[in-house]
């Protein structure tokens, strides 16, 4: 037999479980419902907050924020309508290109560059390490063609194969001629 408290174990994680996800989501809707709203300045100076475009009265330099799809002031359908006499002037709409404010990035284009940063990073790692490989390459030559100068100079008995496979031995003229190449290369690779 089960006691109560038993019971009420799982339906305490179950709980646990639900809220771990469903107040993450409501925090996300709630957040995208924040972005949809505008904010202006009005011509008293204070900050308006609404869901609703500003009037037309408000003029782009005072707009805060507004939504990236901005939604569009009910058009009047009634043409008997009249602006009211103390009311301002309506004002042609601002030309987008030369007073609009500079938008916030969508999270597409944030995406975007970010992807863009991270490739030239790695490509200039890349470069950093082909270049680090090539300079580690170059002492390891350098080090050889050192190497072989010391031999060639020490008299030590050299044997080259011939192109049809078979050994010969370096005389003094070959070993000289050798040692020549070898100085040359080192001279312009390894200083």
């Amino acid at each position: 037999m089960s006691t109560p408290m038993q019971n009420w174990m799982p339906r305490k994680n179950l709980l646990q479980r639900a809220c771990r996800i469903g107040v993450p989501m409501l925090l996300y809707g709630a957040a995208s419902i924040a972005s949809a709203q505008w904010a202006w300045r009005d011509e008293h100076g204070r900050t308006v907050y609404s869901d609703q475009p500003p009037p037309a009265n408000i003029r782009a330099a005072d707009l805060l924020q507004q939504p990236s799809s901005p939604a569009q002031p009910p058009e009047s359908t009634d043409a008997t309508a009249q602006p009211s006499p103390n009311s301002a002037p309506a004002q042609p709409p601002p030309n987008s290109t030369a007073s609009a404010a500079p938008r916030a990035p969508t999270t597409a284009e944030r995406e975007q560059e970010f992807r863009k940063r991270m490739k030239e990073h790695a490509d200039a790692e890349k470069k950093v390490a082909d270049g680090q490989a090539q300079a580690a390459q170059k002492a390891d030559d350098c080090q050889r063609a050192r190497g072989y100068i010391k031999s060639l100079e020490d008299g030590v008995r050299l044997m080259r194969t011939n192109p049809d496979g078979s050994r010969e031995l370096l005389d003094e003229a070959q070993r000289a001629a050798e040692a020549q190449r070898t100085r040359e290369i080192i001279e312009t690779r390894c200083n």
